[in-house]
């Protein structure tokens, strides 16, 4: 018997989600709401182990921080990782065009919640 508040979803798969941020705080805070959110999180700091993670992990989404957006080019030229959707985290409203142009979408701090997890859903579902 399950208790009370146990609700089970439709589907008990969940998804795989990969940040990366330098800062622990917001990881953290993003790692707690994603996983009430019955997803998967990993996180990391070090954006030279992120190819390595992705080949790994298998995640179904990557949220990248503005200020790690040289890793943009890369992962999408590179075959065996392009096919991650990209979320892009940002606190500017422009001068980032190039960066943003590179992912699947973009999300401003601080973040609308219920918007980002519209935006979640809809590249993963993608």
């Amino acid at each position: 018997m399950f208790p009370v508040s146990f609700h089970p979803k439709k589907s008990m798969i969940m998804e795989n989600i990969l940040v990366v941020n330098n800062d622990i705080d917001t990881m953290d805070l993003m790692k707690y709401w994603l996983e009430k959110k019955s997803y998967k999180v990993d996180f990391t700091s070090n954006r030279s182990a992120v190819p390595d993670l992705i080949r790994e992990l298998h995640p179904s989404l990557l949220i990248v921080d503005v200020m790690q957006k040289d890793l943009l080019p890369y992962l999408k030229k590179t075959k065996d990782l392009s096919s991650v959707p990209i979320l892009l985290m940002t606190g500017y409203t422009t001068g980032h065009r190039h960066s943003e142009s590179l992912a699947d979408d973009v999300i401003e701090k601080p973040f609308n919640l219920p918007l980002l997890q519209k935006k979640i859903e809809t590249l993963i579902v993608h």
